[in-house]
């Protein structure tokens, strides 16, 4: 009797543990770190990271070409990067796009040497430039432009990027 109860509490236990495990964004997210890579949480979202969107808030039509779309999940028990995520935003535009990061608190800020340049090959494109590079990251003009911005007001890192 005590063996079957000792056995019942440690699978109750184990599946409260497990239920209270936070999600992991940062394997999706991961692009951002080079280069801001594109990453769409609109387009094929893997299940594991549904799982913790608490609310999806969508402004504009999609269906209506040129017209700005925003996607905002709200997120429960979420980290990316090993930092608390409450929130994901994507805007697409008509020739630029957005990812929006928000944090729970400044501590997001650490993360900035993590998040690299893109490799930049002076001899196939001669017309890059970088504009700035610094803690609060970093501005490519390349035809279009590419941008990283760590903002400690709203808590977030963006990656945008346009012609």
């Amino acid at each position: 009797m005590k063996k079957s109860l000792l056995f019942l509490s440690v699978i109750f236990l184990g599946q409260t543990t497990f239920a209270n495990a936070a999600t992991d964004w940062t394997p999706y997210l991961k692009p951002m770190l080079s280069g801001c890579g594109y990453v769409n949480p609109t387009d094929k979202l893997p299940a594991r990271y549904k799982a913790s969107i608490a609310s999806t808030k969508v402004k504009g039509n999609p269906k209506i070409e040129g017209e700005e779309v925003y996607t905002t999940y709200t997120l429960k028990n979420a980290n990316a990067f090993g930092q608390p995520l409450i929130k994901v935003e994507y805007l697409q535009g008509y020739e630029w796009y957005y990812l929006k990061l928000y944090f729970k608190d400044s501590k997001f800020t650490a993360l900035r040497p993590q998040f690299k340049l893109p490799k930049i090959d002076k001899e196939e494109n001669e017309y890059i430039t970088i504009v700035k590079n610094d803690a609060s990251g970093y501005e490519i003009e390349q035809g279009g432009y590419l941008s990283l911005s760590f903002d400690k007001t709203q808590k977030t890192i963006t990656c945008e990027a346009g012609v």
